[in-house]
């Protein structure tokens, strides 16, 4: 039988989360259709199975500016890629390939399907002229996309408030995580020396949005109890030298470990006491349920979407108020103190993973993926 084409639309497959959940979708979907990956910038961090072709529109773009100016040429060069393989849905992920996708379809008639991974009030919030513009740009685009894919319940409500979106057109599927892959991947040794009790971040060096001001304050207070405690921060950013300011201002160099990006971060989940989330704001933190999975206890903000709905009330990992270093610390101190909190909190974890497997949540986008052809046929 034929597989429907298909074209997955992401600005790249660089080191970020929406990445790694492309990366982890793909070869789920390529069961499913005749599956063309489209990058609008050829920079990748994680991989692609041989078997799925991969075009890109433009060779690395140094900045934003680079990307807006090239936005009229990446609507073209998908129009164009849509009718050469004359597929009837694109499938784009992030905002820049939202706003791309619904663009190009205005001359194809394709169907797009868009996914919105971010709360847009706080993505645009100080970035001034271009952040209203993208707003507004998208405000106007969005309710004329096939189908909008809310990474949680949150953010639909969030879009259908500020967009005027119809809410019978946004489903809610949350990010996968590949369970066995985790699984295999989190046995293998870790590409540095670890130290032996260890807290561990995940994210981009972003101050302002993931609050490594809160983390390393919180961090302050608990290394006085624990001396030996080490803290190791992995991933990139552009905060990366105001981050190791605030470390040597707090006189914690022996203790912080700036780890960079790393591409099998689940060797390092697995060994770490404890994974800390701080974030002002969230979509779908990835990394708390990739934690959960490797059996890492987890501690979040209970910030506006995303962490409560993975973790409940306090069910499968501790929720603690943001900006408040001294919560942070009281909630890791529990977990470093208290073996059956750890105890549960690890089994608790696991069980809770299970649920974004990349076989449940990738059956649920084949079949909206199908539902929606199907109206078209």
């Amino acid at each position: 039988m034929r597989k429907e084409q298909l074209i997955f639309l992401i600005p790249s497959l660089a080191g970020g989360g929406a990445e790694r959940v492309a990366s982890t979708l793909l070869p789920y979907l390529a069961r499913h259709f005749d599956l063309t990956l489209a990058l609008l910038e050829d920079r990748r961090s994680y991989p692609v199975p041989i078997d799925i072709r991969v075009t890109a529109f433009s060779g690395l773009l140094g900045s934003q500016a680079a990307h807006v100016i090239r936005i009229p040429y990446h609507i073209l060069a998908l129009a164009s890629l849509v009718r050469k393989k004359q597929a009837e849905m694109v499938l784009s992920l992030m905002e820049q390939a939202n706003i791309i996708n619904l663009l190009a379809a205005s001359f194809t008639g394709h169907l797009a399907v868009i996914s919105q991974r971010t709360n847009p009030r706080q993505q645009y919030e100080g970035k001034g002229l271009l952040g209203r513009m993208i707003s507004q740009i998208s405000g106007r685009l969005y309710p004329k996309a096939a189908r909008i894919i809310a990474v949680s319940n949150g953010i639909k409500e969030i879009i259908v408030l500020d967009y005027k979106l119809d809410v019978r057109r946004i489903a809610v599927i949350p990010n996968p995580v590949d369970m066995a892959s985790v699984a295999k991947r989190s046995k293998k040794e870790p590409s540095m020396a670890l130290p032996g009790d260890y807290l561990l971040h995940v994210g981009r060096l972003n101050v302002k949005t993931k609050a490594h001001d809160i983390l390393l304050n919180a961090f302050k207070k608990l290394h006085s109890f624990h001396p030996d405690l080490k803290l190791i921060l992995v991933g990139d950013g552009p905060d990366k030298e105001q981050i190791k300011a605030l470390v040597n201002n707090l006189d914690l160099a022996d203790s912080v470990i700036l780890a960079g990006w790393q591409e099998n971060i689940f060797a390092f989940m697995a060994r770490s006491k404890a994974l800390v989330l701080c974030s002002r704001h969230e979509g779908w933190p990835n990394v708390l349920v990739e934690a959960m999975a490797c059996g890492c206890p987890v501690i979040a903000t209970d910030c506006q979407t995303g962490p409560r709905e993975i973790l409940g009330d306090n069910e499968y990992g501790l929720l603690v108020p943001v900006d408040d270093p001294e919560a942070l610390a009281h909630s890791v101190e529990k977990l470093l103190t208290d073996k059956s909190c750890r105890t549960h909190f690890q089994a608790q974890s696991r069980l809770r993973a299970q649920d974004f497997d990349l076989e449940q949540i990738g059956s649920k986008y084949v079949r909206l993926l199908q539902s929606i052809a199907e109206t078209r046929a």
